[in-house]
């Protein structure tokens, strides 16, 4: 076998691999150890790919063309089918969302294929693979230009992605599947149209352009595809703050209706304290201290953001005989956003308030906040009385809302979505009768310092 039989079955497979990575990097969540599994398996697919030689050979030998081409299609498709399970075992994605994104990577490979190997190098520069140093670096440096072009275009819609466009639905699977094979299939197509009957005397070049088309097209179609699902997310997005601003309008009023009953009560407790008798008097004062006593029982932190939310739930609690207790060491909090402090522990504090406001039992309208820092990542918890079974769907609780269905589960979904911004995790159980929330997320390196200096 030659040194360019060898270089072309390694240019494919290492080519293919970087797409993979181009497109899937900025879209899913990376799993444990993805380094080193995808080292290990991406010289796997290296070593089998360079295996094909031989075996390229061999059947060029018996001469069928039928069997050649049928050799080439199924080994590529081979190949494609093992660096996406390889992708599959180092990113947290979906099948579906495999084969598309498999489809975008194979497009992207094979233009840039049709462009240096079959136009330039057999087209209009035949004896540009008979130096191969000079070969290797024209693919080196057009891959890496056309690549970089593709991370620009697409890198900030696949982030926006958040690392889900498709379900795993069997009837999705199989049409990625099917468009992906025939996607191979038609570049195949396109380069025996290219090479013609009288190759190596003359090549067709209308053969090639119409493989680069063919893929050309489908990446406008994936774009498109990115970018339409990206500006549901943002709507879905700008729909949840609405929702938000809503509750917070109400909680905010119900909130100054309560203080002004009080302060109405109070006024009226300070005028009848002139006219009564030592003994009422002094219970008046107990009532008007009981009153007070509240204001000074919630919880005060090192961040405002954590008192003004705390102030607000603990308000909206006693004016509804809700019990919520704190636990509260508000410092790890400060790395990150003051919106996104106030809509973490708004959503959770307002979903467990929401759900034992059932109950009429006074021990099951319990809400338990807890926040600490343990061995560098952030803490949160909260637990509340829950009756029934749990139901999941994508790892999330299910909402037992009946009305306001267009705002179902948005609670849930705002709050993974942060805890995934400051790579962290999210998780929901129900034991005994208590659900519990827990948030966990790594604080920044350089705070973790900080925050040990000034606990030194």
């Amino acid at each position: 076998m030659s040194a360019l039989d060898v270089f072309e079955e390694l240019r494919f497979i290492i080519e293919l691999l970087v797409a993979e990575q181009l497109f899937t990097f900025h879209f899913a969540k990376r799993k444990k150890d993805h380094g080193r599994i995808n080292l290990a398996g991406s010289l796997l697919l290296i070593l089998t790919a360079v295996s094909f030689v031989p075996i390229q050979k061999l059947a060029v030998s018996t001469d069928i063309k039928m069997l050649i081409y049928t050799l080439h299609v199924s080994w590529y498709i081979f190949l494609l089918f093992l660096s996406l399970v390889l992708v599959r075992l180092t990113y947290e994605i979906t099948i579906s969302d495999l084969m598309f994104l498999g489809i975008s990577s194979y497009s992207a490979q094979h233009i840039e294929y049709v462009v240096v190997n079959e136009i330039l190098a057999m087209g209009v520069w035949p004896g540009l693979p008979d130096h191969l140093i000079l070969y290797a670096l024209v693919c080196i440096v057009t891959c890496a230009a056309w690549y970089w072009l593709l991370a620009k275009i697409f890198a900030s819609r696949l982030k926006d992605l958040e690392g889900i466009i498709y379900e795993d639905k069997p009837s999705t699977i199989f049409y990625f599947a099917l468009m992906l094979i025939m996607l191979i299939v038609s570049a195949f197509m396109g380069q025996n149209l290219f090479r013609g009957e009288d190759y190596p005397a003359g090549v067709n070049y209308r053969g090639a352009l119409t493989d680069v088309f063919n893929c050309i097209l489908v990446l406008v179609v994936q774009y498109s595809v990115y970018r339409i699902s990206a500006l549901n997310k943002e709507k879905e997005v700008v729909r949840q703050l609405l929702y938000e601003r809503q509750k917070q309008y109400a909680l905010s009023k119900e909130n100054i209706d309560i203080i002004n009953q009080k302060c109405h009560d109070l006024k009226h407790q300070l005028q009848g304290l002139k006219d009564t008798k030592e003994e009422e008097r002094r219970k008046y004062i107990e009532e008007v201290e009981e009153s007070i006593m509240f204001y000074d029982s919630v919880v005060k932190t090192s961040n405002e953001v954590v008192n003004t939310i705390l102030s607000e739930k603990s308000l909206y609690c006693e004016k509804h005989k809700i019990r919520l207790t704190c636990i509260v060491d508000a410092k790890p909090l400060d790395f990150m956003n003051t919106l996104d402090i106030y809509a973490l522990l708004g959503n959770a504090l307002d979903n467990a308030i929401e759900c034992v406001s059932k109950y009429e039992d006074t021990d099951k309208r319990v809400v338990s906040l807890n926040i600490s820092a343990k061995g560098g990542f952030l803490c949160i918890q909260t637990n509340n009385y829950m009756e029934g079974e749990l139901k999941f769907q994508d790892g999330l609780p299910v909402s037992t809302k009946v009305r306001k269905r267009e705002n179902h589960g948005f609670g849930m979904k705002s709050m993974r979505h942060l805890t995934d911004k400051y790579g962290g995790t999210m998780c929901a159980d129900i034991e005994n009768g208590i659900f519990m929330l827990q948030i966990v997320i790594p604080m920044p390196k350089e705070f973790l310092r900080l925050l040990n200096e000034a606990g030194a």
